[in-house]
Parts: structure tokens; C-alpha cells; sequence
């Protein structure tokens, strides 16, 4: 697969470049004797844009999070419902996880659509689906529509999880990318906080019409934002990157002119390498600078699953249901956990504005280590203080949350080069949903097979397992470029802890290019 800047059917590559360069001439800043001025924009009016472009991106990923913890509230109703509509563990079962097999689907499609649609264009239309899944769900007489809005609904999760990471981190300043990176995240845990309460207080077919709302304004507000710089310049459509440029930044013309030409040679160098080489597809994953942050990434998905940051939001009540001698009231305890949950998520993206990715990441594995087998060791007991339980109920999810829920999304939208981002995210996303899936089918028997408490032993000992794959393999990419981030991978090291250490923080803080 050859990645080039497509251009217009109406221009050369050369005109182009040349539009490019006038485009910045064309409205000079004119100082006294006309001279050129390269008047800054104040950094509160920028800061001020890039919040109002998250803030949009987080209405749609709230969306998407409410399907996820529907299952939670869904089940228990059915459960104990009489008539055709009431599920045993095997459909229940099929019910949760079959959201997340129909994620990959959304997943895969994503790539593709973000290259011919756009980021932008991408995340307005995966709201159809996930309307029209309520919609099934809300009308439902028997289990396959619940099944049939589920996937439908899933599709649009599943497309949601790319583009949100690639358009924030395409569009955000290097010093504020990981916290932007990480708010749809905090949201998706909103959307999971905001359908647990509705369960405890509304029908589930009310519930279901309720969701429908977040999406269907996160269509009407897209319309206000502008498309991604580097997905515009990839298609050769140099005035509207301009545009798109500034008013995401601001700025004098000259430094527009410089950002965008950057990433015009940026582009077009990639497709000369692409082109000389004549690299397949293939080819192209098994290059370093692909296949390095690819493995990493998916491994670090891999764990996400098996320390059980999805169970439990799948399983919330069930889980709390079943933990003997706890004393907790399984309903109100899933909703304290959907709220820490939020609560960690948005403590996570104030972290991410000070703090590395490996020093979160670190964090919450060992957090989560720590937890899980406290909690192990006190379910296999005949010990029943609630409060110690559901503390340490609450320290697991808020341990979590913070870097195994958070940080596979956000090295999504950094580790991977421009040429194969789209592509590279959604298959990554595709891969974490089908493990995801997995899990979340296996779960009710792995609990009725070995008990809740060597479930959470069993979380335990993944997390450590899991810091230990962090520690060594997980570069720092705060306060650095997407370019320097590539850049990185490009080297002949394969753990970040035998990196060539004199190339480190080299010129990336005085840069400011987003790709």
C-alpha cells in the first residue's frame, strides 16, 4: 500500500506546494512601514479552541460509554422478569459480550473511513448506529432485537475508539495531548456513571430511549468544528488545512504557513519512501517504526482485559452480587464504582498534563496488583467488613481506571506515524474489542469454575505481570511530538530501558508541530 499526499484532480503536486506557500502571503500581518509581523495568539485563545474541540469529541465518547455499562443494569431487570423476555447466565452471557464482538466490526471499519471521510466526518457518523441500536433495544419484544440492538450499538463503540484519539492528538498542542487524550475517556465513564443511575431509577426500555439523546446532539455539534490539518494535507486540500490550522491555533500567517508546509514535507516524504520502496501493506506493519508501538500497544490492550477493567464494568452487580460476607447492596455498590471510576478518569487527565505515561502506567498496574489480591485473600476468608471490602472494591477500580483503562486509547493517537494511523488504530482497537469479547463470554464460568476470589487473584497476578511488560517496553512520550515519537521507534532498540539515552528530550520541547 503506497501512502502519498492525495491531491486534487484540478492540481499538480507542485501547484500544491505553491498554494501552500502563498496561501500564508495572501493576508500579510502589516506592521508600520509593511513590514511583517509575527503576532502570537494568546495562549487563553488557543487553549480556549482545543477545549472546545475536546469538550464536542467527549459528547459522542460519553455515548458510546453508555452501552457499555448498560449490560449492568439490563441483566438484573431481565433476570427477574417473568415471560419470554427473561434471560439465564448463557443468553445473559451473550447479551454482554456480544457488544464487544460486534466492536471489531466498528473497528476495522474505521480505519478505512477515517481516510476517505475524515476524523471529523467519521465520528458524526457512527451516531447512526448507535441510535438506531437503542432504538432496537428500546422496541424489543424478544432476545435477538436485544442482540440485534447490541451489535448495532457496538459497531458504533467500535468505530468511536480511533478517530476520537487521532483527532484530538492531531489537533492538540504536544504539552496538553495526553490530558485531551484522556478526557474521552473520563467521558466514556460518564456515560457508564450516567446509565447505572438511570437503571436504578428508570425501566430499562426508558433507559434505552434516554441514551439516544447524547448522540443525536453530538451530530448537530460536529458541525461546528473543523476537519483534522494532517488529514487535509494527506488529501491535498492545503487551504482548508490552513484554515482548519488556524482556527484551531491561531497565530500569524507566517507561522501558519510554516506548520502547514511542515507538514506538507512531512507528508510527501513519507510517500517518496513509500513509493521508492514500492511497500505493500504488509510490508509497511513489519517496518519498526510500525510494528514496535503495534505490538506494545496491543499487549498493553491484551492486559486491559485480563486484569478485568471491563469485567467489572460488564458484571458490576453480579460481581458485587456474589462477593459472600461483603454486607454490600450489590445496585447502590455498582454505582459507587461507576463514580470513582469517573472521578479516576478525570483525575488521570490532570496527570497526564504533569506527569509521564510510564510513571502512570506504573501506577496503576501496581495499584491494581495490590488491590486485587487484597481482595483475593479477603474473599476466600470467612472476614465481612464491608467497608474494608468496598474500599478496597473502590481502590481496584480507581487503580485501573487511571493508566490500564486510559493509556492503550491515548498511545493509539501518539505511537503510530501518520502514514498508517488510521489504519494501525483501528485494527489495534479491533484487536483489544476481540479480546475484550473474549473475557467478557468466559467470565460467568471462569467465576462459577474457580470462585470470585481467585478471579480477583487471578487479576492480580496479570497486573504484575503487566507492570513488568510496562516498565520495559513503554516509551515516555510527554511533552514529545508525534514526529519524535516516530522518530523513536525508528532506532534499533526494542525495550524503551536499552534505548540510546543521548537522543532523549533532545529538541522536541522546543517544538510545537502536532504530527
Amino acid at each position: 500500500m503506497n501512502v502519498e499526499v492525495q491531491y486534487d484532480d484540478s492540481k499538480s503536486k507542485d501547484d500544491c506546494t505553491e498554494m501552500c506557500n502563498k496561501t500564508a502571503d495572501t493576508e500579510p500581518l502589516q506592521k508600520e512601514g509593511n513590514a511583517e509581523s509575527e503576532v502570537e495568539p494568546k495562549d487563553s485563545r488557543r487553549l480556549i479552541t482545543q477545549i472546545l474541540l475536546t469538550a464536542i469529541v467527549t459528547i459522542v465518547t460519553a455515548s458510546a460509554g453508555m452501552p457499555i455499562g448498560y449490560s449492568a443494569i439490563l441483566l438484573p431487570q431481565l433476570k427477574s422478569m417473568n415471560g419470554s423476555l427473561q434471560v439465564d447466565d448463557e443468553m445473559g452471557s451473550w447479551i454482554v459480550s456480544v457488544h464487544s464482538a460486534a466492536s471489531p466490526i466498528g473497528a476495522l471499519l474505521s480505519g478505512t473511513l477515517m481516510d476517505y471521510f475524515g476524523r471529523k466526518m467519521t465520528l458524526q457518523l457512527c451516531c447512526i448506529p448507535l441510535i438506531a441500536g437503542w432504538i432496537v433495544i428500546m422496541s424489543s419484544h424478544n432476545h435477538a432485537l436485544i442482540l440485534v440492538g447490541r451489535i448495532l450499538a457496538g459497531t458504533a463503540v467500535g468505530v468511536v475508539a480511533a478517530p476520537c484519539q487521532v483527532y484530538i492528538a492531531e489537533m492538540s498542542d504536544p504539552n496538553l495531548r495526553g490530558m485531551f487524550s484522556s478526557i474521552p475517556f473520563a467521558s466514556y465513564s460518564f456515560g457508564i456513571l450516567l446509565v447505572y443511575m438511570l437503571g436504578t431509577a428508570a425501566n430499562w426500555r426508558m433507559v434505552a430511549g434516554i441514551c439516544m439523546v447524547l448522540p443525536a446532539m453530538s451530530m448537530i455539534l460536529f458541525c461546528c468544528l473543523p476537519e483534522s490539518p494532517a488529514w487535509l494535507v494527506k488529501k491535498g486540500r492545503i487551504e482548508k488545512a490552513t484554515r482548519s490550522y488556524h482556527w484551531v491555533n491561531g497565530g500569524s500567517t507566517a507561522k501558519v504557513k510554516r506548520e502547514i508546509q511542515q507538514l506538507v514535507t512531512r507528508v510527501e516524504n513519507e510517500g517518496a519512501q513509500s513509493k521508492a520502496t514500492q511497500r505493500s501493506l504488509w510490508r509497511t506493519f513489519l517496518s519498526s517504526n510500525v510494528l514496535k508501538p503495534f505490538v506494545i500497544v496491543n499487549i498493553f490492550g491484551l492486559f486491559q482485559s485480563l486484569t478485568g477493567v471491563y469485567v467489572i464494568v460488564f458484571y458490576a452487580v453480579m460481581i458485587i452480587s456474589t462477593m459472600q460476607n461483603s454486607g454490600l447492596n450489590e445496585f447502590h455498590a455498582a454505582t459507587l464504582t461507576a463514580a470513582v471510576r469517573f472521578i479516576a478518569a478525570i483525575a488521570a487527565s490532570v496527570l497526564l498534563a504533569f506527569t509521564g505515561r510510564r510513571a502512570i502506567a506504573l501506577l496503576s498496574t501496581i495499584g491494581t496488583a495490590l488491590s486485587a489480591l487484597c481482595l483475593s485473600i479477603f474473599l476466600q476468608t470467612d472476614y465481612s467488613n464491608t467497608y474494608l471490602i468496598l474500599s478496597l472494591l473502590i481502590f481496584y477500580v480507581a487503580a485501573n481506571t487511571i493508566g490500564l483503562m486510559i493509556l492503550p486509547g491515548v498511545l493509539v493517537g501518539e505511537l503510530f506515524p501518520l502514514k498508517v494511523r488510521g489504519i494501525a488504530g483501528s485494527l489495534s482497537f479491533t484487536i483489544i474489542n476481540l479480546t475484550m469479547f473474549s473475557f467478557a463470554k468466559i467470565f460467568p464460568f471462569m467465576k462459577s469454575l474457580i470462585g470470585i476470589g481467585n478471579c480477583f487473584l487471578f487479576f492480580g497476578v496479570t497486573s504484575i505481570a503487566g507492570s513488568i511488560f510496562l516498565y520495559a517496553t513503554l516509551p515516555e512520550t510527554k511533552n514529545q511530538t508525534l514526529n519524535d515519537i516516530e522518530d523513536y521507534f525508528m532506532q534499533e532498540n526494542l525495550l524503551w530501558i536499552t534505548r540510546n539515552r543521548r537522543r532523549r528530550n533532545g529538541a522536541s520541547k522546543t517544538q510545537t508541530s502536532k504530527v
